[in-house]
């Protein structure tokens, strides 16, 4: 497994913290993977250099922890980081319900020691390199992070920008781009042109009608008249493939 992987640990214990780096480190190594590995022991820095736009794939969190716990931290990188995974290192499983809502990766109790977070980080690993490879690269200047394609409902043109509608948000991602580039971008046959201002995602389409796109979500999306035989052609073919492939 040939990529690089940026880990973040944060704990207030400096012994627990810097072992868990130590973990994290040789479990990805020993995976043949390039760990940039940091280390945070102050809550409340890590929120400071999470507004400086830092990349994060994978965050090894304390959750008791002085200042910012690490829900608070966990529910603040989901805003603009949806596909960072976060294991959470925990003495206590009373946190389970809020871990659901924020999509936790994987809770680690910290007395059943190294073997478990290995285990975890190797696990989170797997996931990463599954959905970078079918993920979509956001760069902006407030945010940066893969959004997988599996996720995206529709993308429509908005003057010089376009808005990426998914499935774990009302509002949309803006990023200043071309439709065509993004297009051309996403490089992926799950995508089609239901408009001259906006593609879309077949995987999560329910139904299409002559002027709708109906997304699973229950979304709505007019689609061009003109369009709509060659959108039902591709749509019938694609779920015919994938009835295949299942």
């Amino acid at each position: 497994m040939s990529m690089v992987l940026y880990c973040t640990v944060c704990d207030d214990n400096p012994v627990a913290a810097k072992r868990a780096g130590e973990i994290a480190k040789q479990a990805l190594e020993s995976k043949g993977i390039t760990a940039e590995v940091s280390i945070y022991t102050d809550s409340r820095q890590l929120m400071f250099e999470l507004d400086q736009s830092m990349r994060i794939d994978l965050l090894i969190l304390d959750i008791e922890m002085p200042s910012v716990s690490g829900l608070e931290i966990a529910g603040y990188v989901k805003k603009s980081n949806l596909n960072c995974r976060i294991i959470f290192l925990t003495s206590y499983v009373n946190y389970a319900v809020d871990g659901y809502e924020l999509e936790i990766f994987r809770f680690v109790p910290k007395q059943d020691g190294d073997s478990r977070l290995m285990a975890a980080v190797l696990d989170a690993a797997n996931v990463i390199d599954l959905e970078s490879k079918k993920s979509y690269l956001i760069e902006r200047h407030d945010m940066c992070g893969m959004l997988p394609c599996k996720y995206i409902l529709y993308i429509t043109k908005s003057g010089k920008n376009c808005e990426i509608h998914h499935l774990h948000s009302k509002e949309p991602i803006k990023i200043r781009k071309p439709l065509s580039v993004v297009f051309d971008e996403l490089d992926s046959e799950e995508f089609i042109y239901i408009a001259r201002g906006c593609i879309a995602n077949m995987a999560n389409v329910q139904s299409v009608y002559r002027h709708d796109w109906v997304c699973k979500n229950g979304d709505k999306v007019p689609i061009s008249t003109s369009l709509y035989a060659k959108i039902k052609e591709k749509l019938l073919d694609f779920w015919g493939r994938k009835i295949i492939d299942d």
